[in-house]
């Protein structure tokens, strides 16, 4: 299991609009102390949900795990909701991180790029199973509305583009960032489905997330984009 380091999680929670949210005091804990217990009541919420649905894990439960008093417990997160929305968080920044290490570089074709892609998010949900159950489980806590899940789309959206432009001449479409926001929606759709059937993202599911996300930017992207000078 990975485990989040106490300056990353003091670092992006702390420092982000998310944490306004999440806790009434904005993480105003910024001792020693405070990270660790913050990050002892996340683990504990982790190492729970890796056995257990999250929608039945208290906040009771996690501070018996975490070895945190209940009362404590309330300065870091006001309910359950909160730290596993914390954790959504976190986890999405971890696997933009990882995507921005797949290089177009490597690829001649946006289709092999867009392929690794896709693979290495399997692979991630593989190694860490918990990462899958809070993106695709049902009854687990959502952004609630707030603009945040979407602004991590498009940062992956976003991602993807700046990685394509830099390798290939793109067509000059206004809303090619839009359609890219379509591809990533019909590959998250598949694995959403993948999940909800099978508690993971299958082979047959990962083929047709490929299948898919390819088959449609084709109807935008010529079958072979030409290449920038490097």
């Amino acid at each position: 299991m990975s485990e989040y380091k106490d300056d990353k999680i003091e670092d992006v929670l702390v420092d982000s609009e998310l944490a306004k949210k999440l806790v009434p005091n904005k993480f105003k804990f910024t001792s020693q102390q405070g990270r660790a217990r913050r990050q002892k009541l996340l683990m504990g919420a982790k190492k729970l949900s890796e056995t257990q649905p999250i929608n039945d894990i208290t906040l009771a439960a996690v501070c018996e795990e975490a070895g945190i008093p209940r009362a404590s417990a309330y300065h870091f997160f006001p309910n359950i909701e909160a730290i596993f929305l914390a954790l959504r968080f976190l986890n999405a920044i971890e696997i933009l991180e990882t995507l921005e290490t797949v290089e177009t570089v490597d690829y001649d074709r946006w289709q092999g790029y867009l392929t690794a892609l896709i693979d290495r998010c399997v692979r991630i949900f593989h190694e860490d199973k918990t990462k899958a159950k809070l993106i695709y489980d049902t009854n687990t806590p959502d952004f609630e509305g707030d603009s945040y899940g979407e602004d991590m789309d498009h940062q992956v959206v976003a991602l993807v583009y700046k990685r394509l432009s830099e390798r290939y001449e793109m067509p000059k479409f206004e809303n090619m960032q839009d359609t890219l926001l379509v591809t990533y929606s019909i590959i998250n759709g598949i694995f959403t489905l993948s999940y909800r059937r099978h508690g993971s993202i299958t082979d047959n599911y990962l083929q047709e997330a490929n299948t898919a996300s390819i088959a449609y930017l084709r109807c935008y992207l010529p079958e072979k984009l030409p290449r920038r000078d490097r």
